[in-house]
């Protein structure tokens, strides 16, 4: 567990009282769709499952997550929330330390570059399979294995059975989830027989992205020569703020990415007086401007920022509405 990871997070979630969320995902064709969040701190997605894939890619929203987990703990219990569930053909009669032929592939590309710390992804259910994570970080370089080995937080058995604990192995020479009947001999990714394993219940775990990134991708292989493997994705976030969404007031950001300073413009300035405040994801105010009544917009000023997302409330009167800002330098 990367105690470091969830202190900054835990932090970020003091900001965030009951702000946990879990991704929507929408299919918008075969194997591709959109993932979309309302109020968190991580950016929209598109997504696409390529590969030999059986039939369609299912979005589920019936686990239930075993109690004690971290995340759990960190993002509440998965019961109602989305999951993408992949499913790939056998490999058919193959021939044992032959390569495998029946992959997947899971691409998440983010509409803009996603924040460093306040969200993680949960990949379940792997049991006679492989999982090669990787990424692409916010220069179009492939994020290197030592990053995402510090991503990881948690492998862990999703269903506590009878049958004792069960949970993926973890090839940290490659990033790779294994699953949780792999051999020792055959310890290394893409080192593995075909076949040869038990089935196991439902070994799961749990990354925690430290840097900002453009996509994420899962590389997904079944080791078996006969069944139908699969597994669940989750995408989870802390919220941007604990305030909750007001859909009277309208707020319009732009440009937004901004590069040296923002406008902010809203039906509510010529009604009434207003409060503008700028956060870091941190929590921390930046920035706070007294709007008066009767104004038409109001620019505000960010040459002093870094890179990266911040949040734009509204507050007028005991109403407020939070928005996401990409500073982009």
């Amino acid at each position: 567990m990367k105690k470091s990871l969830l202190f900054l997070t835990l932090a970020f979630a003091l900001f965030t009282t009951s702000a946990q969320e879990f991704a929507d995902f929408t299919l918008t064709g075969t194997h591709q769709g959109t993932g979309t969040f309302t109020n968190a701190a991580l950016p929209n997605f598109t997504w696409i499952a390529a590969g030999t894939i059986n039939n369609e890619v299912h979005i589920l929203n019936d686990e239930v997550f075993d109690d004690g987990n971290e995340f759990e703990n960190m993002f509440g219990q998965a019961d109602q929330a989305e999951n993408l569930r992949t499913q790939i053909y056998p490999n058919g009669s193959g021939t044992a330390g032959q390569p495998i032929f029946s992959k997947a592939k899971l691409t998440i590309d983010f509409d803009q570059i996603t924040p460093a710390e306040g969200w993680g992804f949960c990949v379940v259910d792997i049991d006679v399979e492989n999982c090669l994570i990787s990424a692409v970080d916010e220069n179009d370089n492939d994020v290197a294995i030592e990053d995402i080995n510090d991503w990881l937080i948690e492998l862990f058995d999703n269903n506590l059975t009878e049958d004792g604990l069960n949970t993926p192995k973890w090839d940290a020479s490659h990033a790779a989830l294994l699953g949780f009947n792999t051999p020792e001999d055959y310890m290394v990714y893409n080192n593995l027989i075909l076949g040869g394993m038990d089935e196991s219940e439902a070994a799961g775990a749990f990354f925690m992205p430290n840097i900002p990134l453009k996509s994420l991708i899962i590389d997904f292989e079944n080791l078996q020569e006969g069944a139908y493997v699969s597994y669940h994705f989750y995408i989870a976030s802390l919220r941007a703020s604990g305030i909750h969404e007001d859909s009277d007031i309208h707020m319009n950001i732009y440009p937004n990415p901004a590069d040296g300073e923002f406008r902010v413009q809203s039906l509510e300035f010529r009604l009434s007086r207003a409060a503008l405040q700028l956060f870091g994801l941190d929590g921390k105010k930046l920035l706070e401007k007294t709007i008066p009544k009767g104004s038409e917009e109001i620019t505000v000023d960010v040459r002093s920022l870094h890179s990266g997302l911040y949040f734009v409330r509204l507050t007028v009167g005991n109403k407020s509405v939070t928005k996401k800002l990409i500073i982009q330098k």
